[in-house]
């Protein structure tokens, strides 16, 4: 649900171009209709597709905006395409979802009936803007289904989305309400036989082993401490998700998997190498970034087969992943470092003129894991991305950031193997 607060004053309504050429008195009889609105990062404002009539008005904030091909482009409250209504065409031509948080109007269009349009105003006015160089292009049935059915569950709350698994939603409760005591937290582990192995499996492993092996659960808490223990069950228990009783999905949801632990050693790897980051949590962040796509994979089981073709497949997850996997996170009560990375690691471009974050690990890693492969073809090289040069301010300069990973290549070896235990 969009909150509300107050209303907008007429010097507000006359910034927005359509609204330039009406006198006050219309302007006031809007604005005394009209509540300004808020989003958070990852809501979904407008929905392709959807044929209301009303018009959207950003203030501030960013918001994004993809059409049907996966394309995306982007608007700020302080751009020109910001004067006019967002995604006027009908029906809805793009999702448009809040990057940041986001103050905005709806304004029903027939309150613009009997008022003075602006003059010269033209096509300009309502009922005619369109994002600039984005051109609509015809998608198959299947694939336009997919993704409309999907959002349609979404904004009427129907959407089953993965839950957190219980043994890691326990032992977080725990450390949030300061249970430290290792004998505490292993007694929670232990409920789960298969990651309590694991967790001694990992307490002896090359990347925290000591001289002598731990033999039971609390000594591996001990050795690990509670904050890597925990991240540690939250990345073991994870593997559950991407599993899928569909034949024809369960691969998709290997690759996933091998896709998402490949990326999360390299983040690891990278984060020991720069003290601004923490090895563990960056794993984490690495591991999920792409957790939209295992809801978007189960949700297409719905469909028949026809449906469950690659390409329309391909299609709903760039359409979908960002805005699912920050919803999931969301849900799940996890940091904002999470819900970044979830909505921007596939933006290779990505520049927010700030210091570097767990995000920048993520796209440095995936372009990293797309050597070698078909995919980097299709992506810019590592040392293109601004990522690279604000991961340059640290250790990573960009000569060292490959060498290091070469270099690492052991380590990374190690962190995979550890993910999958």
């Amino acid at each position: 649900m969009h909150s509300a607060s107050s209303h907008p004053d007429a010097e507000t309504l006359r910034r927005f171009l359509p609204f330039q050429g009406l006198d006050r008195a219309d302007l006031e009889r809007i604005a005394a209709t009209v509540e300004v609105e808020t989003a958070a990062p990852g809501q979904l404002l407008i929905q392709r597709g959807s044929n209301d009539d009303t018009s959207f008005f950003l203030l501030d904030g960013r918001l994004r905006l993809r059409a049907e091909d996966g394309r995306v482009s982007e608007i700020t409250d302080d751009s020109a395409s910001a004067r006019n209504p967002i995604a006027q065409l009908r029906p809805r031509h793009y999702d448009v979802m809040a990057v940041t948080p986001t103050r905005y109007l709806r304004i029903d269009n027939r309150l613009l009936q009997g008022s003075t349009p602006a003059p010269g105003g033209g096509e300009s006015s309502f009922g005619a803007y369109q994002v600039s160089g984005e051109q609509v292009e015809e998608v198959s049935e299947f694939e336009d289904r997919i993704s409309y059915q999907f959002l349609q569950d979404l904004e009427h709350d129907k959407l089953v989305l993965p839950s957190l698994p219980d043994v890691a939603a326990r032992i977080g409760r725990a450390i949030r309400d300061d249970v430290s005591d290792a004998h505490t937290i292993a007694e929670m582990i232990q409920t789960d036989p298969v990651i309590t192995a694991k967790v001694i499996k990992a307490a002896n492993s090359a990347l925290y082993g000591g001289r002598n092996p731990v033999e039971t659960c609390a000594a591996a808490v001990v050795r690990l401490g509670t904050e890597v223990t925990h991240q540690l069950v939250l990345s073991f228990a994870m593997r559950e998700l991407f599993r899928s009783d569909s034949g024809l999905l369960q691969q998709r949801m290997q690759d996933l998997w091998q896709h998402s632990t490949q990326v999360a050693a390299i983040c690891y790897v990278l984060a020991r190498h720069d003290d601004r980051f923490d090895p563990e949590h960056a794993m984490l962040v690495g591991l999920l970034h792409d957790i939209g796509v295992v809801a978007v994979l189960n949700y297409t089981r719905e469909f028949p087969m026809e449906a469950r073709q690659p390409e329309v497949v391909d299609q709903a997850i760039r359409c979908l992943r960002a805005q699912t996997g920050s919803l999931i996170l969301r849900k799940w009560g996890f940091s904002t470092d999470f819900i970044v990375a979830a909505l921007e690691a596939e933006e290779w471009m990505r520049n927010h003129d700030l210091k570097p974050d767990y995000c920048d690990l993520v796209i440095i890693a995936q372009l990293h894991s797309f050597v070698g492969t078909e995919r980097a073809l299709s992506v810019p090289a590592i040392n293109e991305v601004p990522a690279h040069s604000r991961l340059a301010l640290g250790e990573l300069t960009p000569r060292m950031s490959l060498k290091i990973l070469d270099e690492a290549k052991d380590q990374i070896d190690h962190a995979q193997s550890l993910l999958n235990l």
